[in-house]
């Protein structure tokens, strides 16, 4: 992965528990990130995080249709928000009625992403610690990301303490998915109080009878609520097409069992009636990189 420095802001955006703003020390670095996909740059060269493995509950999904929705924000949303917020180092936050930054004790913080490329929405693809750099590096350097390293970055820590999910795609590395994938499995065990476990429904089932099932009462997997949030909007509460609408999405996954990939989600979900279901955990799941 390619170690950039800079410092990360949240004064002027919308922050969720898995996607921050970065200005590396030097905006070049930004076309070292591997890749087909280029970070897109604001005017002060800063961009996008997307955090790798992980994925918190929607607090501003767009999709399909005007406006936006979210997820349950008082079962977890918020609560991954704010947690990334205090890790980073910002203190003394405030948010209008839009949860947009107004005003953060300091207006930036010092740290360094661990970039393994970018997506198709122009987001850097990374890691994120916190401070100085690792030792014996320096920004611009490639380098491979060790168990130890991955543990003391966000990704880890959100995910350990059970506010995120993990979600997986091919170019992580197998020794770092395994450690995160553990993770998982411990913090679900755990179902610490304010986590997305002690909420989700995602293997379980969620009865889906209007939007604000999902948006306002229900916790599920981001990715399958994403799905079913544009699918509710375009076509209502009833399920019958959903298998089909996924489908015609073509996503690509790896499974243990399976050597081939396998295309589409439709394969993972299970449908009956008004009830929708994941019928195994997602750390079990390795999604191919668009």
């Amino acid at each position: 992965m390619l170690v950039i420095k800079g410092t990360y802001r949240i004064l002027d955006s919308q922050p969720d528990g898995d996607t921050v703003h970065f200005t590396p020390q030097d905006p070049g670095f930004w076309h070292d990130v591997p890749g087909p996909h280029r970070v897109k740059r604001n005017s002060h060269g800063g961009g996008t995080v997307r955090m790798d493995a992980i994925d918190a509950l929607e607090t501003h999904y767009e999709g399909v249709g005007p406006g936006t929705v979210h997820q349950p924000l008082g079962l977890g949303a918020h609560a991954a928000r704010d947690e990334l917020i205090s890790w980073l180092g910002f203190t003394g936050v405030v948010q209008n009625a839009d949860e947009k930054v107004t005003a953060s004790t300091p207006e930036t913080v010092p740290g360094y992403v661990l970039a393994s490329g970018a997506d198709t929405f122009g987001r850097a693809v990374c890691l994120v610690g916190r401070g100085g750099l690792p030792s014996d590096t320096r920004s611009g350097d490639r380098i491979t990301v060790t168990v130890d390293l991955l543990r003391r970055t966000a990704n880890h820590h959100l995910l350990a303490r059970g506010l995120v999910y993990p979600t997986f795609y091919s170019n992580l590395p197998e020794v770092l998915r395994v450690d995160l994938a553990a993770v998982a499995r411990q913090a679900r065990a755990d179902k610490a109080p304010g986590g997305v476990w002690q909420y989700d429904l995602t293997t379980d089932g969620v009865k889906v009878d209007d939007l604000a099932s999902i948006t306002d009462h229900q916790v599920l997997l981001p990715k399958l609520f994403r799905r079913l949030a544009d699918y509710v909007r375009l076509f209502g509460p009833a399920l019958d097409g959903f298998p089909a609408y996924l489908a015609g999405e073509g996503e690509q996954f790896h499974v243990p069992e399976q050597e081939k990939a396998i295309r589409g989600l439709q394969h993972l979900v299970e449908v009956t009636g008004g009830t929708v279901r994941m019928t195994r955990p997602i750390e079990e799941v390795v999604l191919v990189e668009k």
